[in-house]
């Protein structure tokens, strides 16, 4: 298996000179042998996705996290795609997201019309629940809730050859570690220097706090400002990384 990071941002673009230090926002790819399963695909990661060297026609599963457009943006554009040009090859697409993704979905659908409806395959959206995990061929996805002002829910994904947990965007909850521990890679938001006091995203000093407790083979801080990324550079302890755009890592 190996994990790409399509966009390591938040919804802003940085400040960096030309553009330089721009990151995408949110969207992470994981290739198997039997196909790519999309975690978050915020505006921008379709052209990303294909920057990493993937196709859109081997996707065969999205999770989201919630339904804010640097996390889902780039959904139309996915659809808008497959419906003109490429196919899927396992011949169905199935995306979930938590509650109220079907409702956004049929939003999406009237406001586009008949452009994002399926040509040449299926197209599967549900909702998920911590009660039943979603499952493809050698691996399995549960999720659990997160605070965020939207309902949110981070993922994470056991297999005979590797796990990972994705938070999304979330507030500080110790529970997250628990949901986390012992994965190999652990994909944690880190959007807000210390001095901030918003609650819906971690600050730098609850990144390091939930990732000391879960334990992770190795964490990726994501999600990342400017303000973020410069704090948490000369904090980081071993096995925690800063992520990067169209970053690849082996699991």
């Amino acid at each position: 298996m190996i994990f790409r990071v399509l966009g390591s941002g938040a919804f802003a673009p940085g400040p960096g000179e030309r553009g330089a230090r721009v990151r995408n926002p949110a969207g992470y790819a994981l290739e198997t042998p039997e196909g790519v399963l999309l975690f978050d695909f915020g505006f921008g990661n379709l052209r990303q996705l294909y920057r990493a060297g993937l196709e859109s026609r081997r996707v065969s599963h999205a999770f989201f996290t919630h339904r804010h457009p640097d996390h889902c943006g780039d959904l139309a554009a996915l659809l808008f795609h497959l419906h003109y040009d490429a196919k899927p090859v396992s011949g169905e697409l199935r995306v979930y997201g938590p509650e109220g993704f079907r409702a956004f979905w049929e939003r999406l659908r009237k406001a586009y019309g008949p452009w994002l409806e399926p040509q040449g395959y299926r197209l599967t959206v549900a909702e998920v629940s911590p009660a039943r995990p979603v499952e493809g061929p050698g691996w399995r996805v549960a999720c659990r809730p997160v605070p965020h002002p939207t309902p949110a829910v981070a993922y994470r994904l056991d297999s005979e050859r590797a796990s990972l947990c994705y938070t999304g965007d979330t507030g500080f909850d110790a529970g997250i570690a628990d949901f986390a521990r012992g994965v190999d890679l652990f994909v944690l938001e880190c959007t807000l220097p210390d001095r901030a006091r918003y609650k819906g995203h971690l600050r730098v000093a609850d990144a390091l706090r939930l990732a000391r407790a879960a334990r992770a083979k190795r964490t990726l801080l994501s999600h990342l400002s400017e303000a973020s990324a410069a704090e948490a550079k000369g904090r980081l302890p071993a096995g925690v990384g800063l992520a990067r755009d169209l970053q690849r890592i082996r699991l």
